[in-house]
């Protein structure tokens, strides 16, 4: 079943001009994790709904940190448009072509930090709204549809202040999503995130000392933390791919920050670093956290006067859908159709907060939305042309779930 692809195409590009500056109004907005608040950006994404007759309210655990949930209809069979309004830094603003925070458009795209991830997506789910209205491709006395703006999931994907919070509340219901990131296929889910920070401990001693020289005193911390990290760098955890999985595996990053020591003359008693560690789908963190615990023993069996310190940060598991999912199959249709490629369905080596709404028994593609680029570099992007299609896109595969036939 696909809508008259036409008739929202036709529609959708009615939205050109106010789609594209809002897109840019909400990239002119710093939220930056850990630095710049969302409450601004919600604002904003407010005042667009009222101007657009959409309801709105915020959702929050933290006042300056608010999600903001945008509605049309008030049934009980809901769809679910997921973007966060958090980025990541902007870098050396020297190293973009245009200001971090311009928006200036440039050969057809919008430049900005947060364009590609995950403002544009945002932006397109509410104009999907108005566009589902108009042309009423949802019945709003039985379903609804949803955009989620939310928050701090730049912090790890594993934030209790946003979709956590709006799932547990119960403010967050759905018989469908989609995390509406830039994308070149149709994301069925995610792989895992495993983020330890690793912390030495020696003795410190002056490096010109005869105790030193013969090995009686000291413990170099840095020289035991780098022969865990050569260690860390050999280690194979085996894993079956899951289906769309098979150009992805468990990947270990070590030493992707590193610290230590004090002075050049002093043998360092202390050193830290942190670790990446991507998961397959089903492949559980127990078993890695045990192979990187034998590998610390061995360690300090072989450097006396050194103990190694493990905190795990991040612990969030990868996901996915199955790749014949009708969710995933309709995107698959409408690419096709709308954008004359059939896009791949296919899981994302990046983690996203995906797995909370797959969890929660929501099917969700954890990736799939308009094209654009650099996400967390510079020069992140958005091709313009992209937004209107993605609306359409987005529009009809809502119409096309929320009326599939019952047991499909």
């Amino acid at each position: 079943m696909i809508a008259d692809i036409p008739a929202l195409l036709s529609a959708a590009h009615k939205y050109d001009a106010e789609l594209g500056a809002f897109l840019r109004d909400l990239v002119r907005i710093p939220t930056v994790n850990g630095r710049d608040p969302e409450a601004p950006l919600a604002a904003r994404i407010q005042a667009e709904a009222r101007r657009l007759g959409l309801e709105s309210r915020l959702v929050a655990l933290q006042e300056d940190r608010p999600n903001v949930l945008v509605t049309y209809g008030s049934g009980p069979d809901g769809f679910a448009l997921i973007g966060h309004m958090d980025t990541v830094a902007e870098g050396d603003p020297a190293s973009w072509s245009s200001p971090p925070f311009a928006a200036n458009l440039k050969e057809g795209r919008i430049i900005g930090r947060g364009a590609a991830d995950n403002k544009a997506g945002i932006a397109c789910g509410l104009y999907t709204l108005a566009l589902l209205r108009e042309l009423n491709l949802i019945d709003p006395s039985r379903q609804q549809a949803v955009v989620a703006g939310v928050v701090d999931e730049e912090s790890g994907a594993c934030s209790q202040l946003g979709v956590r919070h709006l799932l547990d509340s119960g403010e967050l219901q759905a018989k469908g999503a989609i995390y509406a990131y830039t994308s070149d296929i149709v994301c069925i889910g995610h792989r895992g995130l495993l983020r330890l920070g690793l912390t030495a401990h020696g003795q410190s001693v002056h490096a010109g000392l005869a105790e030193w020289h013969n090995h009686s005193m000291g413990a170099n911390a840095v020289m035991a933390l780098a022969a865990l990290l050569l260690k860390l760098e050999s280690l194979k955890v085996p894993a079956a791919p899951p289906p769309g999985f098979e150009h992805l595996g468990f990947t270990i990053t070590p030493g992707t920050i590193f610290r230590g020591g004090s002075f050049p003359s002093i043998v360092p008693d202390s050193a830290t670093t942190m670790v990446d560690i991507r998961l397959l789908p089903g492949q559980p963190s127990k078993t890695v956290l045990e192979r990187v615990q034998e590998l610390i023993s061995t360690v300090e069996h072989e450097r006396p006067r050194i103990s190694i310190e493990m905190k795990i940060t991040v612990d969030t598991p990868g996901a996915a859908i199955p790749t014949d999912h009708p969710l995933a199959t309709l995107a698959q249709d409408y690419t096709e159709v709308v954008l004359g490629r059939r896009w791949p369905a296919a899981g994302a080596g990046p983690a996203n907060e995906g797995y909370m709404l797959i969890g929660a028994g929501i099917p969700t593609l954890c990736g799939f939305g308009p094209t654009g680029g650099n996400p967390h570099a510079p020069d992140e992007w958005v091709a313009v042309e992209s937004l209107p299609a993605t609306v359409a896109i987005f529009a009809g595969i809502i119409h096309d779930y929320l009326n599939l036939p019952k047991g499909e």
